[in-house]
């Protein structure tokens, strides 16, 4: 289960690093005009930088597995995929009821309260023992970099196929208990 989660948070790191890319791209196209500016070139090279050295710095701070943007992106990505998966089992549980407990939940604020922490502190304690104790993703990353091209495909799609598989369970739990509570 370890190695299957780690893959799911390594491939979803990447979409995120793409993604920073892709905006990236817009982002220059918009401010191409202010890097054309000599005076500003002036005085970023006085610095001893340049702009090419700026976007390299920004890009390493954004992508970098260790500290940046991207995996803290992709971590909570993770939690939230839990957090679907919790949600969904208690749709279930309200089907099989046949009862919405839900508004119970809401009514009493201790309850709400122990809900959304209950919510939140499961997927916290999952992730940190499969991905975060002692940087056990960094490990796995460096691993699945190393591996070939065609098995990173095949990883790449039954890690969309997980999301995808979460994401329609939580809307089928929906379904089925809107379905069955009277």
């Amino acid at each position: 289960m370890e190695r299957i989660w780690n893959y799911i948070h390594y491939f979803i790191f990447l979409f995120e690093n793409n993604a920073t890319y892709f905006f990236r791209k817009i982002l220059s196209f918009i401010f191409y005009p202010i890097a054309q500016i000599k005076f500003l070139n002036q005085s970023i090279e006085k610095r001893g930088s340049s702009f090419k050295e700026i976007d390299k710095v920004a890009i390493n701070t954004l992508n970098n597995p260790e500290y940046g943007k991207s995996i803290t992106i992709a971590g909570l990505q993770m939690g939230g995929l839990m957090i679907f998966v919790e949600y969904s089992l208690f749709n279930f549980l309200q089907a099989i009821l046949g009862k919405s407990l839900i508004q119970y939940v809401w009514e009493d604020s201790l309850y709400k309260w122990i809900f959304i922490v209950t919510l939140l502190i499961i997927p916290t304690i999952i992730n940190y023992l499969l991905l975060w104790k002692n940087d056990k993703y960094l490990t796995y990353f460096k691993e699945f970099e190393k591996e070939p091209k065609i098995k990173k495909q095949k990883w790449a799609w039954i890690s969309f196929g997980v999301v995808a598989s979460i994401v329609l369970l939580l809307i089928f739990s929906f379904w089925i208990m809107t379905n069955n509570i009277a």
